[in-house]
């Protein structure tokens, strides 16, 4: 397939021009050999340290200053939420926007509810603006209906999967033939929906984005204080990397210019070394604030650049690659960007079931004003979260319901770690405590008893 016919075959897809223009261009940088060759040597890379991550601490003046800066613009500002996810190991397969997150309420509903509190509180309309997939585009403005909050939508864009031999489209006629073109696509997709002009025009300024999956990724009054103050135009969430966030995204100067560096970009020899928790001591927590005026200019002036990540994959046999790039990588295009270093507790993506029943439990609490926060009672003791694992077949289904008589009462406040193995159903409010590890070898189904407390 030449160029031409694969422009004409992502048209008819629906992706945007700049999108199409931008896919082809890496693959012809693919097919001559030179993608990513200048961001990925190592020893032009520099790990962000802690005097390259600005932090304000809640307990001083600059706190408060900044807190009222953000709270008299607040007016101005924007929420995205990335909601092109699929709930494949959530139960279902509806977005996971709409699966239940805490207390019966869905991952949109409580993003929605939180919005609607803040304009209340401030006096202000803050529009929520969905970046959604092909996927779920229809379904979400279906279910979303008639609401008093200002909610937008923009899809991002498809990229076609690439076979290895040859660099031609994978062509079996099905949707395994394409893929999310990353999250990096949000600038292009933005722009060319005409969105981000229409937000300007109506006296909007500054975004914060984060995943729908984030519930703990609120927007902070302080940070954007921070940001106006000192004149950012993109600022990038981080916090500490522990052991379970090794392969996450860090922040790096490379090449001399702040940046994004992906595992993805990371040759099989410098692996050990990225996932050293003390030599790339923190990660990206896909929470941006970005200004859009800046976002305009980058891309009228052709001036916005992100690496390009190649992800190799096998879909029904076939050795192919995905063209994907990441949202944060942007970050050395902008005039002066900086990274915050911020608590834990904006950060507790649900990507697993384990993660969800996490938080369907009472380790998190979802308070009056729709905030999701971690449980006050949880030992200072104790990791930040429970360390939840499920093992020897337990959970196949995808389906908390079949093995939680309810979830929502389960206590993990106290517990250091849960392990679970074999078909094991927890009837209503067991209380694990410490380390506990549950194990069932046989084919029948054991039940833990309604309000049994498992203890070490």
């Amino acid at each position: 397939m030449n160029t031409e016919e694969i422009k004409k075959k992502m048209a008819e897809r629906g992706v945007s021009p700049g999108a199409i223009a931008h896919f082809l261009s890496c693959r012809e940088s693919i097919i001559d050999g030179v993608v990513n060759t200048e961001q990925l040597r190592w020893n032009d890379i520099i790990p962000f340290g802690d005097a390259d991550v600005q932090q304000i601490d809640e307990n001083q003046d600059t706190f408060r200053q900044y807190k009222k800066i953000g709270e008299n613009h607040l007016e101005h500002a924007v929420v995205i939420k990335l909601n092109g996810g699929r709930s494949t190991s959530m139960g279902g397969a509806i977005p996971k926007c709409f699966v239940e997150a805490k207390n019966g309420r869905s991952f949109l509903d409580i993003c929605m509810q939180r919005i609607m509190h803040l304009n209340d509180c401030f006096k202000v309309e803050i529009p929520l603006v969905l970046m959604n997939s092909f996927f779920t585009n229809e379904v979400t403005k279906e279910i979303v209906g008639r609401t008093p909050l200002m909610i937008l939508n923009f899809i991002q864009n498809e990229y076609p999967r690439l076979l290895v031999k040859g660099m031609s489209p994978l062509d079996t006629g099905g949707e395994e033939d394409w893929c999310p073109a990353g999250h990096g696509d949000f600038y292009i997709s933005f722009y060319e929906s005409g969105l981000l002009d229409k937000l300007l025009q109506l006296g909007y300024r500054w975004v914060f984005i984060s995943n729908i999956d984030n519930l703990c990724a609120d927007i902070s009054p302080a940070i954007l204080g921070m940001m106006i103050d000192n004149g950012h135009d993109f600022m990038m969430e981080v916090t500490r990397k522990t052991p379970v966030d090794i392969k996450g995204g860090a922040p790096a100067f490379i090449n001399g210019h702040p940046g994004l560096l992906e595992i993805a970009q990371v040759e099989p020899e410098h692996e050990a070394e990225f996932q050293d928790i003390n030599t790339f001591r923190y990660f990206n927590t896909n929470n941006l604030w970005i200004d859009m005026e800046a976002i305009r200019d980058l891309i009228t002036s052709n001036s916005l650049h992100i690496p390009t990540i190649l992800n190799p994959k096998t879909v029904l046999g076939h050795p192919v690659i995905q063209i994907e790039t990441a949202m944060g990588a942007a970050m050395g295009s902008f005039r002066k960007p900086a990274a915050i270093r911020v608590p834990r507790s904006r950060f507790f993506p649900v990507k697993k079931m384990k993660d969800l029943l996490i938080l369907q439990s009472d380790a998190f609490l979802l308070n009056q004003e729709f905030e999701i926060l971690p449980n006050p009672q949880r030992p200072a003791k104790l990791p930040f979260l429970p360390e939840v694992s499920f093992r020897g077949g337990f959970m196949a289904d995808n389906e908390l319901k079949n093995w939680f008589a309810d979830p929502a009462s389960l206590s993990l406040v106290d517990a250091e770690s849960l392990e679970i193995q074999g078909r094991v159903f927890f009837e209503k409010g067991v209380t694990v405590r410490g380390r506990v590890k549950v194990k069932q070898t046989g084919a029948g189904e054991f039940r833990i008893p309604a309000d049994t407390v498992l203890t070490d």
